[in-house]
């Protein structure tokens, strides 16, 4: 799992990025800074866009899939972008959110024993 902090926000920063990154502390999970939002702007063109940035986006891909000159599509993914650009019918807050994220994993991790 690879999670990429962009600053879109005033406050987003490199340093301000740390504390929560220390939140999700698991050895199979890649954390990475985005300042020039390089990676939320070539996801938004996956998605679609051509002159937007994705953040606070969750993204599901295939096993396997590797990002080579760009990112591969998704084959799932959830937003909380007010974006005129993003899915309306991907936007999720809250617990129906929280519903949203475990249904995408499940369906790529399938039914558990």
């Amino acid at each position: 799992m690879s999670i990429v902090w962009i600053d879109m926000l005033s406050d987003d920063t490199s340093a301000a990025a740390g504390p929560s990154a220390r939140i999700i502390d698991d050895p199979r999970v890649r954390h990475f800074h985005d300042p020039e939002k390089r990676a939320g702007k070539a996801i938004a063109e996956s998605l679609g866009s051509e002159d937007a940035v994705a953040w606070d986006t969750y993204l599901f891909y295939a096993s396997g899939s590797e990002w080579t000159d760009g990112p591969p599509a998704p084959i799932d993914w959830v937003h909380q972008l007010p974006s005129s650009w993003a899915d309306p019918a991907r936007f999720h807050t809250g617990d129906d959110l929280v519903e949203e994220l475990h249904k995408a994993m499940k369906s790529l991790t399938g039914p558990q024993p």
